[in-house]
């Protein structure tokens, strides 16, 4: 082994489901950011109204 890819198919088949997981996790963290954000204005707005 002198530090070569010897076989790149081996690589494509594990770089594709790694980026399709990344891609999946950003979109999640994304739509958690906007629900939890809303929740908390809601519980503002209710407390101001109080």
């Amino acid at each position: 082994m002198d530090g070569t890819v010897a076989r790149p198919d081996l690589w494509v088949n594990f770089i594709w489901p790694a980026y399709a997981i990344t891609l999946v996790g950003l979109v999640g963290l994304l739509a958690w950011a906007y629900i939890s954000m809303r929740s908390a204005e809601k519980k503002a707005e209710e407390s101001k109204r109080k």
